[in-house]
């Protein structure tokens, strides 16, 4: 009998594909187009645009490498910001902004799931840019635990993850959120932990503390890098043994709350610098969610400005926003994320009342020049990053505005020669 070999994982299938970013979020995989971007074979996968040529651009995949040319079409084709000369190809890497007529495209190498929309995790809206988190915490809730750990860049909904954490879990009730970094340490450890009464001068009465005053609920600790070593070790014994020592006590009592935690540092990094300990980590590594930053997820730019609008009451209709202000919206590296999207918008809505968004107003907040942001990876461009940064990829990477990953990608198709 042959032998079958190893058996793939859950999700592992993709497809390379153009996720439609704006003005309507749906996925066509490349296959679909039959080598030809126009109107068309747009609409035939549901997306109507009259201001695409109905041969607008040749779309070919060979192997894993996508090409896309222009083909002499009346508005353009961009890529990344800039517009094609009539005939000029160019190679696609993972997240590049392709826009034809009043359509934005990111295009993926390797996308999952289906080609419609997915439900908002809780209050984080997004269409398709955390598929993977919904997938991770789908396992976690077939086998529930005392602990999760989110990660992820300030600003990206960690909070806001976490609740849905809980909900998904069944421990809405009661919730408690600490943000670690921000009590002293000095009294850190009674607030988290309770104490006794006596335990200290102005302990007159015991104190439940916020994990055992929130028994059979949750609690979200914020900022967990920033605990001290000296109260790792009590965190330790919660995630071990599920027990608590208060401050004073001489035995231990055993609680039943979930902790949720969250960071945006590496806490591999904090343990290699004796900041964190290992063993703590390992444990709360168990359950782990990564949230990415906005900048790896831009499909979801509109859905979230959609969202964020509305809860501002400031009209963002599709029909009245300019494709080439949500093009400069879509090509911002976002480095506070959704908090920084959520403040441009609220900025535009001061400087422009009108329904919609209008390019002059992004460019008066974001900058004109989005050259130098905009992602579109050349051999000159990289090279001369690399040169910049001596060779560091992760700098040369964040000199051009693209992630490390996305310049890894083009380095491995381009080859050796940058």
């Amino acid at each position: 009998m042959d032998h079958a070999g190893p058996e793939a994982g859950e999700g592992t299938a993709w497809l390379p594909a153009l996720v439609a970013a704006f003005p309507s979020p749906i996925a066509i995989t490349i296959a679909a187009l039959r080598g030809i971007l126009g109107r068309r074979t747009l609409r035939e996968q549901g997306l109507q645009d009259l201001e695409i040529s109905s041969e607008h651009a040749r779309l070919e995949l060979r192997g894993s490498v996508a090409t896309l040319t222009d083909l002499g079409s009346r508005n353009g084709t961009h890529v990344d910001g800039r517009r094609l000369a009539a005939n000029e190809s160019v190679v696609l890497v993972d997240g590049a902004l392709v826009r034809v007529g009043r359509s934005l495209f990111v295009y993926r190498e390797r996308f999952k799931g289906g080609l419609t929309a997915s439900a908002p995790l809780g209050q984080l809206v997004s269409p398709f840019g955390l598929r993977d988190v919904a997938q991770a915490l789908s396992g976690i809730a077939l086998r529930p635990t005392p602990f999760v750990l989110i990660e992820g860049d300030t600003g990206t909904g960690k909070e806001l993850l976490a609740r849905h954490v809980v909900a998904t879990l069944g421990r809405e009730t009661p919730y408690a959120a600490v943000n670690v970094a921000g009590i002293a340490e000095g009294v850190f450890e009674s607030q988290l932990f309770g104490h006794v009464a006596g335990a200290f001068s102005d302990a007159r009465t015991a104190s439940l503390g916020v994990l055992s005053a929130h028994e059979g609920g949750a609690v979200f600790l914020d900022e967990v890098g920033s605990l001290p070593l000296a109260l790792q070790s009590k965190l330790l014994r919660l995630l071990d043994q599920r027990e608590v020592l208060p401050v004073g006590a001489t035995r231990p009592h055993f609680v039943d709350v979930l902790l949720v935690a969250a960071t945006n540092e590496c806490l591999e990094d904090a343990v290699a610098q004796g900041r964190f300990r290992g063993d703590l980590l390992a444990r709360l590594a168990i359950a782990r969610l990564e949230l990415p930053p906005l900048r790896e997820r831009v499909e979801d730019v509109f859905a979230i400005a959609q969202h964020l609008a509305a809860r501002h009451r400031i009209d963002l209709d599709p029909a009245y926003v300019e494709v080439e202000a949500m093009e400069r919206l879509l090509l911002h590296a976002w480095p506070r994320n959704i908090r920084e999207l959520e403040g441009i918008l609220r900025q535009a809505a001061t400087l422009d009342p009108r329904p919609g968004l209008r390019l002059w107003c992004m460019e008066r907040l974001l900058g004109e020049d989005t050259a130098a942001r905009s992602g579109l990876l050349s051999e000159d461009v990289v090279a001369k990053a690399l040169d910049l940064e001596s060779g560091n990829e992760t700098a040369a990477a964040r000199r051009i505005g693209v992630t490390r990953g996305k310049l890894r990608r083009f380095l491995s198709k381009k080859g050796p020669s940058i």
